[in-house]
């Protein structure tokens, strides 16, 4: 990053996150720090989880840039400018910009074996295992279209991993 001139726009983003840069919101804003806001894809290409955007992918010019865990852990509302603690707040501000058009976020686009591997490797491995998902189930999942996780459960749901909303299916257009 030192190689880089103080305007240049740097963005923290996963690698399936595609952030759209050619949004007139993203070219018109003045703001220190922009947020994307991206249409979250489950499974497949074109099934939509439309009951929620995904805040992904984040960024800043260099100059404003403290640290990329800074950049990473920068909360995605927008704050008014009369609350005093966004002054104190590493993680609060007021001069950010949330791009609404802000790309696309594409999450376990895996065969259900791949899928399996994943979630009985990750952080929350234990509620996946009581869940008593199988590779069966999960090819039912991707399948018909369902998410089984409910991204809306408060962190101590029993029922987080039934949660059955059905996908919408967009043109491939």
């Amino acid at each position: 990053i030192k190689n880089y001139s103080e305007d240049d726009f740097i963005m923290l983003s996963d690698n399936d996150e595609i952030p759209n840069l050619n949004s007139e919101q993203f070219k018109k804003s003045k703001n220190k720090i922009i947020l994307f806001k991206q249409l979250f894809f489950y499974y497949k290409f074109n099934l939509l989880y439309d009951q929620m955007s995904w805040i992904g992918t984040k960024g800043c010019k260099k100059k404003d840039l403290l640290s990329i865990s800074w950049l990473r852990e920068i909360k995605w509302k927008k704050y008014p400018f009369w609350r005093l603690d966004t002054y104190f707040s590493k993680t609060k501000h007021v001069n950010l910009d949330i791009i609404d058009d802000g790309g696309w976020h594409f999450t376990n686009l895996k065969s259900p074996k791949d899928l399996y591997e994943k979630f009985n490797n990750f952080g929350h491995r234990d509620e996946f295992i009581d869940s008593g998902i199988t590779i069966e189930k999960l090819k039912y999942y991707i399948d018909n279209g369902i998410v089984f996780y409910n991204h809306f459960a408060d962190q101590k749901a029993q029922n987080k991993w039934n949660y059955n909303y059905k996908l919408k299916k967009i043109n491939n257009e």
